[in-house]
């Protein structure tokens, strides 16, 4: 018998595996995919539509946002508040959103209704009512979030950082929902426009998951069977590039913290180095422990924490360090989080990185316990044209990165003497600061 101040043996995870989805095409080209999922009776379910925002004309950029949210305002079948009125009787949740490489329109279901949640689910892709009204409100709902978000100083940070690491001519270097100038120019006929050339079932993947009872591709084509696709084609995904590295000082008069994002242009899921970087970014600013959080925050007390985040787009990505620092150890702080960042004389170690490879596999089982977390992840996945099996693979590749690797893919992607700052904070008190530590300042309103 154990002891009670014994600790208990905590024995090696199962082999896990990811579901493979049943997969089947209907004859207007639209993709199903169905997981079974034993015991999760709320049905979780998704639609991508292939519309990435580079289609969005570049004078109304914004427009599939617009689009999106005006989808649930009214269908006609079910005009104006009636649609609610029919997603409630069945105990449906409904919402969506746009992305630079797609929109998505997600729905959960008790798994009993899942028919009538799919019919409800087509009439919002095929016969939304798109009212001026509801345009013209969700426009300006959406120039007041603007204002709003660029008030916050972290999203600020991150919209500037995109921009200083993305080349302007690319739409991924900005802000998924539009400007504010571009949010005020868009029309009723520009979201009828959009809607017509990119809602279509031959760029649609509908994602269901949850306790199913084998209707669900036969409940799927009698909803979507009918939708047919414009005779125009549909816009290919840009590539990004990266810029030369930047140094932003973006000026809040006056605050007494400062957001800092300190990084470059990434890889994407495609890269062979991408099951290395995702240890080292656990390493280095993932675990609470990892090396940038203890000393910055646990030793130095300088922010509430600070983390690696590496970010991948459908063609390249972002990785950068984050937090927000009292104005006045900023400087300290960026030279910390350079040197931490700079692997040269502290290569990632076995520890690090057994570390790292257990956290992913323990936690993996439990991230895709639920209908709804197959179904988000599969939907991430084919919003950046990654098969779904991406997930078994980089699976197995975790396991064997090494302390080597995982140094050398840091050292590529994060090079001490070429990454991109980006500084939100009280220039007058940073600015001179910043350009005696060498870097090539540039203030910005």
């Amino acid at each position: 018998m154990r002891r009670g101040d014994q600790r208990p043996e905590v024995k090696a995870p199962q082999r896990w595996r990811f579901p493979d989805p049943t997969r089947l095409w209907l004859d207007n080209g639209m993709q199903l995919m169905a997981c079974d999922r034993e015991g999760q009776h709320v049905a979780a379910v998704s639609m991508v539509l292939d519309a990435p925002l580079n289609a969005e004309p570049v004078d109304v950029e914004g427009v599939a946002t617009i689009t999106q949210r005006c989808l649930d305002e009214g269908t006609t079948p079910h005009p104006g508040s009636s649609f609610a009125e029919a997603l409630e009787d069945i105990g449906a949740v409904l919402g969506g959103s746009a992305g630079y490489s797609g929109s998505e329109i997600s729905l959960e279901v008790p798994t009993d209704r899942l028919g009538e949640a799919l019919a409800l689910l087509a009439e919002v892709v095929r016969e939304p009512e798109l009212r001026p009204d509801d345009v013209d409100r969700h426009r300006e709902l959406r120039l007041a979030e603007i204002e709003h978000l660029l008030a916050n100083s972290a999203h600020r940070a991150a919209l500037e950082f995109r921009a200083a690491c993305i080349p302007g001519r690319y739409r991924a270097s900005r802000m998924v929902g539009g400007s504010s100038a571009s949010v005020a120019a868009i029309t009723h006929d520009d979201v009828l426009s959009f809607h017509e050339r990119y809602y279509r079932p031959d760029a649609a993947t509908l994602i269901i998951s949850g306790d199913l009872s084998g209707q669900e591709f036969a409940q799927a084509a009698s909803a979507f069977g009918g939708w047919t696709s414009p005779a125009e084609g549909y816009t290919s995904h840009e590539v990004p590039a990266s810029r030369t590295p930047h140094c932003w000082l973006i000026d809040r008069p006056g605050a007494v913290q400062a957001d800092v994002r300190l990084g470059g242009f990434g890889i994407d899921r495609g890269d062979p180095r991408w099951a290395d970087v995702q240890v080292a970014t656990h390493a280095l600013g993932g675990a609470f422990l990892s090396r940038l959080n203890k000393v910055l925050r646990e030793e130095k007390g300088f922010t509430y924490g600070a983390h690696l985040v590496n970010t991948p787009m459908r063609e390249g990505g972002l990785i950068s360090m984050q937090g927000s620092f009292r104005t006045e150890v900023v400087p300290e702080a960026l030279s910390l989080a350079r040197e931490l960042l700079d692997l040269t004389g502290a290569p990632i170690t076995q520890a690090e990185v057994t570390d790292a490879v257990n956290f992913t596999k323990g936690v993996a089982p439990l991230r895709y316990s639920t209908a709804q977390g197959v179904t988000d992840r599969i939907a991430a996945l084919v919003r950046d044209g990654v098969n779904v099996e991406f997930v078994n693979a980089n699976f197995e590749a975790i396991g064997l990165v090494t302390p080597e690797s995982a140094t050398q893919s840091i050292m590529e992607l994060l090079p001490p003497d070429a990454l991109t700052l980006v500084v939100v904070g009280d220039a007058t008190s940073l600015h001179d600061q910043l350009l005696a530590d060498g870097w090539a300042v540039e203030t910005r309103s």
